[in-house]
């Protein structure tokens, strides 16, 4: 399988394309396996989660830009996919 986030929604703004590019690498994730596809442009983007046999490629002139942010790294808590235990 072969996700393009482009093809999911993702655009090059000052928006975050977190949501959008999880979704690609759960997407493929969930199938199997497989890669995603970011394209030329700068994506912002806070914390993501890579998954097993999923391939993230950047291809020449993509760019992934770290959000300033820090609430915008903590997308993990609400994985329903793998979720992670939160030990006290």
């Amino acid at each position: 399988m072969e996700i393009n986030i482009r093809d999911l929604g993702a655009r090059t703004t000052d928006i975050l394309q977190t949501e959008i590019i999880q979704k690609a690498i759960d997407d493929c994730f969930l199938a199997g396996g497989g890669t995603v596809k970011i394209p030329k442009g700068i994506y912002r983007s806070g914390g993501l989660r890579l998954r097993s046999n999923v391939t993230l490629y950047l291809e020449s002139g993509a760019i992934l830009k770290a959000s300033r942010d820090p609430e915008d790294y903590f997308t993990y808590k609400e994985d329903k996919i793998e979720p992670i235990q939160e030990y006290d």
